[in-house]
């Protein structure tokens, strides 16, 4: 099992100091450069285009329905961005989204975004995808909301089929193309490997019939007897549609104990969130995460 990192800021009421400076560029190189030094795999980063200030629709991964990260600290700089920077700067780590909201992206634009950030980086780049839960986001971009879900299944079809075919061609309900050129393929030979995030019914659905992996939306520690149920659950999708093996399965974690968890699901990466607002701190808690997690692991 390989071991990643999702660079975020500091939740909500959480103790402790300020979030990392996600946007400042020597910051971000150091924590690469040292993430990729101590032994880690990858680097992911959130998505949102734009944060209402005063939002209506609720969080649904928390009970309380509040944004664990609507605060002063954090930042949410663009992704493919700080993906295409860091590339320049790293020699070996994996770059990716967890999750980018896809059905707010143009998946032609998207399409070829990624496949530039994949040849220049050598073939590093990965894309984590949800269908997105923050109306108010929706409206103010001039997307429907309703009908997230059909479209980010199309879009990851769009996406497949101009990464695949030097000429593509494409009939869906939203998107319709016939022979065109993407020009810029990705280096990877099956494309950019795309996460499904969330844990909802469509998630798990998604994942098997269109991922290459899954992410639940929350950490190994917690709601740990629905991890083989949700798991099984994908599988079963992949197996239906004729790609059993197709997807495999990712997760958030911290300690060890969540990374043998992981592992005796047959989990291929576990994902530690940072969030240390220095670098020196940073390069301390990466330093304690590969002793204490990787090493032992």
């Amino acid at each position: 099992m390989k071991f990643g990192l999702y660079l975020i800021g500091t939740a909500t009421g959480a103790p402790g100091l300020p979030a990392a400076p996600i946007a400042d560029p020597e910051f971000l190189a150091g924590f690469a450069r040292h993430a990729e030094a101590v032994g880690c795999d990858s680097l992911f980063f959130a998505d949102h285009i734009v944060f209402p200030a005063s939002k209506q629709a609720p969080y649904p991964y928390a009970e309380s329905g509040a944004y664990p990260w609507d605060n002063e600290n954090t930042q949410l700089p663009e992704p493919l961005a700080l993906m295409a920077f860091l590339a320049g700067v790293t020699d070996n780590l994996r770059f990716g989204t967890a999750v980018l909201v896809l059905p707010q992206r143009h998946p032609m634009l998207l399409a070829k975004q990624l496949a530039t950030i994949d040849v220049l980086s050598g073939g590093r780049a990965e894309l984590g995808i949800g269908a997105g839960w923050l109306a108010d986001e929706f409206d103010a971009l001039g997307y429907s909301f309703a009908d997230r879900g059909p479209r980010t299944d199309e879009y990851i079809d769009v996406m497949r089929e101009l990464w695949a075919n030097p000429v593509a061609s494409f009939a869906g309900p939203t998107i319709a193309f016939d022979r065109i050129q993407l020009t810029t393929h990705p280096r990877q030979p099956g494309g950019v490997p795309i996460i499904v995030g969330g844990h909802s019914a469509p998630a798990l659905r998604r994942a098997g019939l269109r991922g290459d992996s899954f992410l639940p939306a929350f950490s190994a520690s917690q709601n740990r007897d629905t991890w083989p149920e949700m798991w099984a659950e994908v599988q079963r999708r992949a197996a239906d549609a004729g790609r059993a093996g197709a997807c495999d399965l990712q997760g958030f974690g911290a300690s060890l104990d969540d990374a043998r968890f992981l592992a005796d699901l047959g989990a291929t990466r576990m994902i530690y969130s940072t969030h240390d607002p220095d670098l020196a701190s940073a390069m301390t808690t990466l330093d304690r995460f590969a002793d204490e997690v990787i090493g032992r692991f």
